[in-house]
């Protein structure tokens, strides 16, 4: 009876580790497949990015990450996500190109950030929806994932990489 219950405990054990390995992934990783052209050429409709949970303190203005789309649901936005650049940072000066669309505010206010597709002549981003708020932040992007359908040219175009 003893010999028949070890291989059970140990795939029980194996169980609870994948389990558990699979419950911090998911809290500490979110992956996203980029919708449309606003953040062409870094990145292309379809990409798969992998975006690491940072809290606001950590992001650097240049960063591209992951946040909820606050207009989702709400109009036509097709996606629940948006995938852009951090411009400024709460305390920051406003970007030259957003300043007039925010309400002629010269700092960024506490709480807030301003974003910006690469694709400006196609982004909705801050010059659409003023500032977003940093709890709408779900991560920084880390990488490209395999499968992606960026070209060549594309991959050549840098981006900010965080260390995970």
């Amino acid at each position: 009876m003893k010999d028949a219950a070890l291989p059970v405990l140990g795939g029980l054990t194996i169980v609870v580790l994948v389990a558990g390995v699979v419950l911090w992934l998911r809290r500490t990783r979110l992956v996203v497949v980029v919708d449309g052209p606003s953040m062409e050429p870094t990145l292309r409709d379809g990409d798969r990015v992998l975006a690491r949970r940072v809290p606001a303190a950590d992001l650097s203005t240049g960063d591209i990450v992951v946040l909820s789309n606050p207009h989702f649901g709400r109009s036509a936005e097709p996606s629940p996500f948006l995938v852009k650049r951090v411009a400024a940072l709460p305390g920051q000066p406003v970007p030259p190109a957003v300043a007039s669309k925010l309400g002629g505010r010269s700092t960024v206010p506490p709480g807030r950030l301003v974003v910006l597709g690469d694709n400006a002549e196609v982004s909705c981003d801050s010059r659409d929806y003023g500032f977003l708020s940093e709890s709408d932040l779900l991560g920084v992007v880390t990488r490209f994932l395999h499968g992606s359908t960026r070209s060549a040219a594309a991959k050549a175009v840098p981006f900010v990489h965080r260390k995970e």
